[in-house]
């Protein structure tokens, strides 16, 4: 049975275009349509999406074979707990969360509706996330739920972190992936408004590397586009180089928040594809005003020809359901269910598919 590729549905063409930032005119939905088929069968040979042999898919719960989740749409980085707010500086680290779950777990069932099988949780102990939440979830729903760990921002870590050399601290992170059943190391980020990384934040983007050496669990990031004029449009590039210089490989990241680069320009999305990473567009809303900027970007980056690069989320702790109203969008700009299926379901599958090793 073929995978259920979520938001099936079409909105008017008149919709399509005003998201498109296009007048209007007859053949614009064939022709984009055309071309993007064109870029998605140029590389691609039609062959089934392969592994390597005893990969494995961790979630909080059990660990899968990637085709467990072939039959529906994975959501890489949302955030199921957790009460830290990213709109703070706040330097004390909050205690584990302690709310209500019900709201969550309806949430959830609404987008399960939509295909979603399985949520990457992009909190950790220093968001304030309660991993015993995210099994209650799980449970609940039946969502396949892939909990994360590692450090946040500067605020946010430990303060035995400032005294930890970046070996201690992967060895941590190695030992605390094994006793928590991590899926992936992030989200792992640099603070709001700053032009380049802390020497504090860059110790840490490089233990996490070395603990991916070590464990080989994928990496996904938050970059801080749209907190502030100084960020430099080529920070997720600098951060990928860390990475790099501790022997990671690229097609191990997946590079967060590209959606809040300013403009349309896919620039640093294609930069980053080159160099093999997954490219996050991960703050959809869901709605045309919103989101136009991201679906002109991801037109142009799918036009390159980098399909098998591209993944989405809404990186939210309510209403899951924003991606799927953000696939009928791309869906009335052309980009056809051949393509999101490749997006929706075999990207996140070879992002998260991991072949374990011993420390």
């Amino acid at each position: 049975m073929a995978a259920k590729v979520i938001g099936f549905g079409r909105i008017t063409r008149r919709q399509a275009i005003k998201v498109l930032g296009v007048g209007a005119g007859v053949g614009l939905s064939s022709a984009v349509t055309s071309s993007l088929s064109a870029a998605w069968q140029a590389g691609r040979s039609g062959s089934k999406v392969v592994f390597p042999s005893g990969a494995i898919i961790r979630t909080i719960l059990r660990d899968l074979s990637p085709e467990a989740l072939a039959g529906g749409a994975t959501l890489f980085h949302e955030h199921l707990d957790g009460v830290y707010s990213r709109d703070s500086r706040q330097l004390k680290l909050p205690p584990p969360s302690s709310a209500d779950i019900t709201p969550t777990v309806t949430d959830v069932k609404e987008a399960m509706k939509s295909g979603v099988i399985c949520i990457v949780d992009g909190g950790h102990p220093d968001m304030g996330v309660n991993y015993d939440h995210l099994r209650q979830i799980s449970t609940a729903t039946g969502l396949h739920v892939v909990a994360s760990g590692g450090y946040y921002w500067q605020n946010t870590y430990p303060s035995e972190i400032s005294t930890m050399s970046e070996d201690e601290i992967a060895e941590s992170l190695v030992k605390e992936a094994a006793a928590g059943r991590y899926g992936a190391y992030g989200e792992i980020g640099d603070l709001p408004g700053e032009a380049d990384f802390t020497p504090e934040e860059r110790k840490v983007y490089r233990a996490v590397g070395k603990a991916h050496v070590r464990n080989n669990l994928p990496i996904f990031t938050h970059n801080n586009y749209g907190t502030g004029p100084d960020v430099p449009r080529e920070i997720a590039l600098r951060q990928l180089d860390v990475y790099e210089s501790v022997g990671v490989n690229p097609r191990r990241v997946a590079s967060g928040h590209l959606d809040s680069l300013p403009g349309k320009d896919a620039d640093i999305m294609i930069a980053l594809a080159k160099r093999g990473a997954f490219v996050g567009i991960d703050r959809v809303r869901g709605d045309l005003k919103s989101d136009e900027n991201r679906v002109a970007m991801i037109l142009a980056f799918l036009e390159a020809g980098f399909v098998d690069h591209l993944l989405l989320a809404s990186d939210t702790r309510r209403d899951f359901a924003r991606v799927p109203r953000f696939v009928k969008q791309l869906q009335a700009a052309g980009v056809s269910d051949a393509m999101l299926h490749t997006i929706q379901v075999d990207n996140p599958r070879r992002f998260l598919a991991f072949v374990p090793k011993r420390g």
